[in-house]
């Protein structure tokens, strides 16, 4: 659903093509019995659209950065060269999960023979891949971090169909632990968006051990998700309720598991864990209000108002980018 944010008149056709099949399937399932309604459901609420498949080569960061980010083309012609180097210069390695392979990519810092200061691992969000952090990726390796990520299921190079929170949670938390196990521990953790979700539950419930964590326009309500996915395609509150339940059922978690006052629960236990959230108040995807309600009750947890960026904005912005690597210094 992000290409909406930005939509070409193809966006919207095949956008709408798409609300009519998702709603002829639930339909047709649901005659068959409240059951078949759910999976089916819960089937399209986890299906991400064919264009969060594409490779991320260079062609596709060029096109991103342009409808995404707002890049011109002198902006883009300035950052095509160290793009295209942080892709050239990509160890690419495959990690096996849940019976399909997870796309995984891993840098080493950019002045040889220095000291490595540390590892990040960066969680991209629901429609993203790894190299939407690539102005981060770009600054930590300058300032002497070896850096790790991957592409969620269906996304990116990955394989799958299906994605979705629990599913990303699930891959997130195997690929920290080939990292931990075969490179040495994370300092550092980065989430964006969904990924941000997930990586809040993760340190939040000490599934991954880190000693910063950095949350970039964060997602919180589930609940609400689920909701505009289910107005998006004209279904009703009972296909809504009927899908938050399949999606609970099958994760083990409850959606209020990732809302703030359940997180800042879990934050506030010792051993603590510093948290920077990077959000703009005026985000039309992720509530401000959550991550400032965040920081207000949690002790060990910064807000950043990063102002008129938007939600994917906070990405392509060297200043935010630059408060983040800030933040995983200290």
């Amino acid at each position: 659903m992000l290409e909406m944010l930005s939509p070409s008149g193809a966006d919207v056709l095949r956008f709408a093509t798409t609300v009519i099949k998702v709603r002829q399937t639930v339909h047709r399932a649901a005659k068959q019995s409240p059951q078949a309604m759910q999976a089916a459901a819960v089937q399209a609420f986890c299906s991400p659209p064919v264009s969060a498949r594409r490779t991320p080569d260079l062609a596709r960061l060029r096109d991103d950065t342009r409808r995404y980010f707002g890049w011109s083309s002198a902006q883009w012609r300035a950052h095509e060269a160290p793009l295209r180097q942080l892709l050239d210069s990509a160890h690419r390695s495959r990690l096996a999960h849940d019976g399909l392979q997870v796309q995984c990519y891993s840098w080493q810092p950019t002045h040889a023979g220095v000291a490595t200061r540390g590892r990040l691992l960066l969680c991209h969000g629901w429609e993203g891949y790894a190299l939407n952090f690539a102005l981060l990726i770009e600054q930590a390796l300058q300032a002497g971090y070896e850096v790790h990520a991957f592409d969620h299921l269906a996304h990116g190079a990955s394989q799958g169909t299906l994605s979705g929170l629990p599913i990303a949670l699930d891959t997130l938390l195997a690929v920290a632990r080939h990292v931990q196990a075969t490179a040495g521990p994370i300092h550092a953790l980065v989430g964006h968006s969904l990924g941000g979700a997930a990586a809040s539950w993760a340190v939040a419930h000490r599934r991954i051990a880190v000693q910063r964590l950095v949350l970039l326009a964060p997602f919180y309500d589930t609940r609400k998700l689920s909701g505009l996915w289910a107005k998006a395609h004209l279904l009703s509150d009972e296909v809504r309720a009927a899908l938050q339940a399949g999606l609970e059922d099958a994760s083990g978690k409850r959606f209020s598991d990732f809302l703030p006052d359940a997180l800042v629960a879990q934050f506030n236990q010792a051993p603590h864990t510093p948290v920077l959230i990077v959000h703009d108040p005026d985000d039309k995807i992720t509530a401000f209000k959550h991550s400032a309600e965040m920081a207000a009750k949690g002790t060990h947890i910064k807000l950043h108002p990063a102002h008129q960026l938007g939600h994917l904005g906070i990405l392509a912005d060297g200043a935010c980018t630059g408060h983040a690597l800030q933040f995983i210094q200290h």
